[in-house]
């Protein structure tokens, strides 16, 4: 990961209480700057859907891609998720419930149970899969 650290001093007789202080972080997949007003944006791809999220962060997992799946679930989930490899896995989406306003839930079939993917967030904001639950049959 690149950090590039710029100063930028204003016009006019270099008073430091008027220098916008930036760090900017690159990676991948997203950037983040940050002001001395501890103002902070995150820009890259997002993930703008629940179902958009979980299958994310599924293919991730197939993919063996932490890095991905990182983009649409927190690190909690990406560390459970990651627990086993996910190679050759065969879940089968079974679509998003939107019972609970706000709080889709998302779930994948496999033989043996199935897996219910929590996601939080909002179209403006990008959606995160927060929770991971299995169940058995």
């Amino acid at each position: 990961m690149l950090v590039l650290a710029v100063g930028v001093a204003a016009c006019g007789g270099g008073d430091s209480d008027s220098a916008d202080d930036t760090t900017t972080t690159r990676g991948t997949d997203a950037s983040t700057s940050t002001t001395e007003d501890t103002t902070s944006v995150t820009v890259g791809i997002i993930c703008t859907t629940a179902e958009d999220a979980a299958m994310t962060l599924v293919d991730a997992w197939g993919a063996d891609d932490r890095a991905a799946g990182r983009r649409c679930a927190s690190e909690a989930v990406v560390d459970q998720m990651f627990e086993v490899s996910g190679a050759g896995n065969t879940w089968t989406d079974e679509g998003c419930d939107r019972t609970d306003p706000g709080v889709p839930v998302c779930a994948y079939r496999y033989e043996g149970g199935a897996a219910l993917l929590t996601v939080e967030g909002s179209e403006a904001s990008g959606w995160k899969v927060t929770r991971l639950e299995y169940l058995a049959d």
